[in-house]
């Protein structure tokens, strides 16, 4: 933050401790691509289950701005951090959204998505793996059983990636049918590439399909010469 109080140029945070913006938006998007038959964003839930990570914090805002239900299902301790809860309830407030915070596992009734991420903190803090498996493990792993609880067959499964398998997540779901964590990664990949148009074209008000076969042209061609292969 203080380094975009002080550029003259834009900043793009693409993680801090604190949030992960560049990943809700290509969470958003995929949501979108995904959402169940019938329903709108406002109608859908979507359930976070384990630490309230940065990845945790950023899910909650844009649910609620979408008035989507949003909920943590986490231990606590683990929770989403009261200053950010509070903030978003005032938003919820505006846009109908609900907010649910608990360690009660009949919260994943009924949701549509069910995201999750890693359990070993950050950076500095980051916990041991015999530390981080007492606190989440088993009941906060997502696993078939856990999908199963949400009485929805046709629930999705998301994880920011790098996952830990067989710690926060089993490979039957993060491989399975459930799970939509590539469409994801790409998304994200898509929703930075957006950030970085936008701000290289300060006058632009619509995203024109000239403009947009002008930088997909210009990004094949880049890819066609394998500049990688050259280090080989």
């Amino acid at each position: 933050m203080d380094l975009g109080k002080y550029s003259k140029v834009p900043v793009v945070n693409f993680m801090s401790d604190q949030s992960h913006p560049t990943q809700a938006l290509g969470d958003l998007t995929t949501i979108e691509e995904h959402l169940p038959a019938g329903k709108k964003l406002e109608d859908c839930k979507i359930v976070f289950v384990g630490d309230a990570t940065q990845v945790c914090v950023s899910t909650m805002y844009f649910a609620v701005q979408m008035g989507m239900h949003f909920a943590q299902y986490g231990p606590k301790g683990n929770q989403v951090p009261e200053t950010d809860l509070k903030r978003a309830q005032k938003i919820a407030e505006e846009s109908g959204a609900t907010i649910d915070i608990t360690d009660d596992e009949r919260i994943l009734e009924g949701a549509d998505f069910i995201y999750t991420d890693v359990w070993y903190g950050l950076y500095d803090k980051e916990l041991q793996k015999d530390e981080y498996m007492k606190i989440f493990y088993p009941k906060y792993q997502v696993n078939d059983e856990m999908l199963a609880k949400t009485n929805n067959p046709s629930v999705k499964f998301m994880h920011c990636l790098p996952a830990g398998r067989g710690e926060e997540v089993t490979d039957s779901v993060l491989d399975g049918e459930h799970s939509i964590v590539w469409d994801r990664a790409e998304n994200r990949k898509t929703a930075m590439r957006a950030i970085f148009t936008y701000l290289l074209n300060p006058n632009m008000k619509v995203a024109t399909k000239a403009l947009a076969d002008k930088y997909q042209g210009e990004l094949d061609e880049m890819l066609a010469h394998e500049p990688y292969k050259a280090n080989k």
